[in-house]
C-alpha cells in the first residue's frame, strides 16, 4: 500500500506544473491580437500536455486501484444456434477442403477450425461481394462511361481464390514468429520441470489459462485434445504437431525431444542444452539487432547531412526549385522515411511478452476537455485540434510510460532476486519459506519490492505459490514467478537448477542492457 500511495503524492504534486504549464499556454495564445502560427502551436502544446499529463496519471492510478479491488465475474449464458448454411455454398467449400493441403495448410496456421468450416466462411464472403460488386461496376461504368470499373467485379475472384491461402500463410508466418520468440524461455522451463521427472506434454499442459506463453499454450491446447480427446498417444502427438509446424527450431526440439525418449536419454540434459542454444541464439539476435540499428541510424544522420546540402545547392540555380525541394523535405521525404525506418527496426527487435496498454476512455475526456476549455476560451480553430490531438496522446502514452518504467525496474531486481532465492534454498529453505524471508528484506527497487511482499502476504495466509496470479509488468518477472511455483508443486527447484535459472536471466538482462545502451543516441535522433 505504501507504494500506492507514493504513486498518489507524485501525482498530486505532478499536477501543479502542469496546471503551471496550461496558464502558460492560454497566456501564450491568448493576446488582444491574433497570434502568430508558432505562438499559436507553441501555446497549444503546453496546453495538451498539462491537460493529458493530469488526466493520462488519473487514468493509471485509477486503474490500478480498480485492478487491486475484488469483483466477482459476471456469468452471461448465450444460447448456442446451429449456423444455417446454404447448400450451394456448402459444396463449393466441401470441394475446397477436400484438397490435399487444405488441412496442413490449417493446421500450420494454428487456425482452430475445419478446413470444411474455413472454406465456407471464404465463399460466402466471396458471395457477399460479388452481390455488391456486380452492380457497383455497373453504375460506376454508366456514371464515368468507362469500362474500368467493371474490373471491381474481380473482387469475389481475388477473395475466393487469393484471400484464404494469403490468410493462412501470413497467421503461419506470425505464428513461426512468435513461437521462435518464446522458445528459449519454454525450454528454460522445461529443463527445470524435466529434471523433477515432468514430461512435456505435462509441462505444456499446466501452460493452459496462464497467460505466459500465449503461442505455445495453443500448441498445448492442441495437444491435449490429440491425447485425450482423440486418444493418440503422448510420443506420437508430438510428433504430428511437429510435422506440420512451421517453427522450424520449434520441430527440431519437438524431434530431438521424441528421439531422446525413445532412446532412453537424458531428458533434462537435453532440454537445458537446449535452452543454452536458444539462449546463445537469443543473444545473437540482440546483436545483430543492435547492429541493424546503428547502421539504420547512420543512414539517417547521412541523411540530415546530404538533404540540406542538396537544397543549398539548388537554391543557388534555381530559388524557386529549392522551395519545392523543402515542403517535399518536410512533408513527404522525412515522414516518409521516419516511418519506414520504424517499421524496419520492429521487424528487426526480438519480440518479447511485454504488453503496454494506454487508457482509451481517458485519452477522449483528455482530448475533449482540451478542446472545451479551448474553445470556451475563444481560441483559434488550429490551436484547439493541435491541443485536442496532443492532450489525448499524452492521456494515452501516460499509462504507457509508467507500465514501461515500472517493468524496467522489475527487471533491474530479478536477477539478485533469483539469486537471493537460491542461497536461501542452499541454506535448506524451501520456495515458500525462502520468498517469505526475502520479502521482510525489502533490499530491491520499489516496484519489485512491493510486487514481492504482494506474494510473501499470500503465502503467508496459505496460498500456494503456482495459484498466485502475480501482476507485473515485466513478462520475465511473470515467467520467473510461474516457474518457481512449478518447482515448487513438483518438488524441483535444487540450487543446481535454480543456478541454471540465474544464470539465464543474467545473460539474457545484459544483452538487453547492451543493446538498450547502444541505442539510446539513436533514441534521441
Amino acid at each position: 500500500m505504501k507504494l500506492k500511495l507514493k504513486g498518489w503524492q507524485s501525482w498530486m504534486i505532478s499536477t501543479v506544473p502542469m496546471v503551471i504549464m496550461v496558464y502558460l499556454g492560454l497566456m501564450l495564445i491568448h493576446t488582444e491580437k491574433l497570434p502568430n502560427l508558432f505562438q499559436g502551436f507553441a501555446g497549444a502544446i503546453l496546453i495538451g500536455i498539462g491537460i493529458g499529463g493530469i488526466i493520462g496519471g488519473f487514468g493509471y492510478y485509477y486503474d490500478e486501484m480498480k485492478r487491486e479491488s475484488i469483483s466477482l465475474p459476471k456469468v452471461k449464458i448465450k444460447q448456442a444456434k446451429p449456423s444455417k448454411r446454404n447448400r450451394y455454398l456448402d459444396s463449393i467449400a466441401k470441394r475446397m477442403a477436400k484438397r490435399g493441403s487444405a488441412s496442413t495448410d490449417i493446421l500450420k496456421a494454428g487456425v482452430s477450425t475445419t478446413p470444411h468450416a474455413f472454406y465456407y466462411k471464404w465463399t460466402y464472403y466471396s458471395a457477399l461481394s460479388l452481390i455488391g460488386a456486380v452492380p457497383v461496376s455497373f453504375i460506376l461504368a454508366f456514371m464515368l462511361k468507362s469500362p474500368l470499373p467493371f474490373l471491381i467485379m474481380a473482387t469475389p475472384l481475388i477473395v475466393f481464390f487469393v484471400l484464404p491461402g494469403f490468410t493462412l500463410k501470413s497467421t503461419a508466418g506470425d505464428r513461426k514468429r512468435a513461437i521462435d520468440d518464446e522458445l528459449p524461455f519454454f525450454t528454460l522451463y522445461m529443463a527445470a520441470l524435466s529434471d523433477a521427472g515432468i514430461t512435456l506434454y505435462e509441462g505444456m499442459k499446466r501452460l493452459i489459462g496462464q497467460g505466459i506463453f500465449k503461442w505455445i499454450e495453443n500448441d498445448a491446447v492442441y495437444l491435449q485434445r490429440a491425447v485425450e480427446f482423440i486418444g493418440i498417444d503422448q510420443l506420437t502427438a508430438v510428433d504430428q504437431m511437429a510435422r506440420v509446424h512451421p517453427s522450424k527450431n520449434m520441430q527440431d526440439l519437438l524431434y530431438g525431444y521424441s528421439s531422446e525418449l525413445r532412446s532412453g536419454g537424458d531428458i533434462s540434459g537435453y532440454f537445458t542444452n537446449r535452452a543454452q542454444e536458444l539462449l546463445r541464439w537469443l543473444e545473437l539476435r540482440y546483436e545483430k539487432y543492435g547492429d541493424s540499428v546503428s547502421d539504420l541510424g547512420e543512414m539517417m544522420v547521412a541523411m540530415f547531412f546530404i538533404l540540406p546540402t542538396i537544397v543549398i545547392a539548388t537554391s543557388f540555380i534555381s530559388p524557386s526549385v529549392s522551395i519545392t525541394l523543402v515542403w517535399l523535405m518536410s512533408v513527404l521525404i522525412i515522414p516518409v522515411v521516419g516511418i519506414m525506418m520504424v517499421f524496419i527496426i520492429r521487424s528487426a527487435q526480438p519480440k518479447t511478452g511485454d504488453v503496454y496498454a494506454g487508457n482509451e476512455r481517458f485519452a477522449v475526456i483528455a482530448a475533449a476537455a482540451t478542446g472545451g476549455i479551448m474553445f470556451v476560451a475563444h481560441l483559434p480553430l488550429y490551436a484547439i485540434v493541435a491541443g485536442a490531438a496532443v492532450s489525448g496522446t499524452v492521456a494515452y502514452g501516460a499509462p504507457v510510460f509508467m507500465q514501461k518504467r515500472m517493468a524496467n525496474d522489475e527487471e533491474k531486481s530479478l536477477e539478485d532476486f533469483v539469486r537471493d532465492v537460491t542461497e536461501y534454498r542452499k541454506s535448506g529453505y524451501d520456495m515458500t519459506r525462502a520468498i517469505i524471508k526475502i520479502a521482510a528484506e525489502n533490499k530491491y527497487t520499489p516496484a519489485f519490492t512491493h510486487l514481492v511482499k504482494g506474494v510473501a502476504a499470500a503465502l503467508s495466509l496459505g496460498e500456494r505459490l503456482s495459484e498466485i496470479r502475480v501482476r507485473a509488468n515485466s513478462w520475465l518477472v511473470r515467467q520467473v514467478f510461474f516457474l518457481f511455483g512449478q518447482m515448487n508443486d513438483s518438488g524441483g527447484g535444487s540450487p543446481k537448477e535454480l543456478e541454471f535459472v540465474h544464470d539465464f536471466v543474467a545473460r539474457y538482462a545484459l544483452s538487453k542492457r547492451m543493446v538498450k545502451g547502444r541505442m539510446r543516441t539513436y533514441e534521441m535522433l
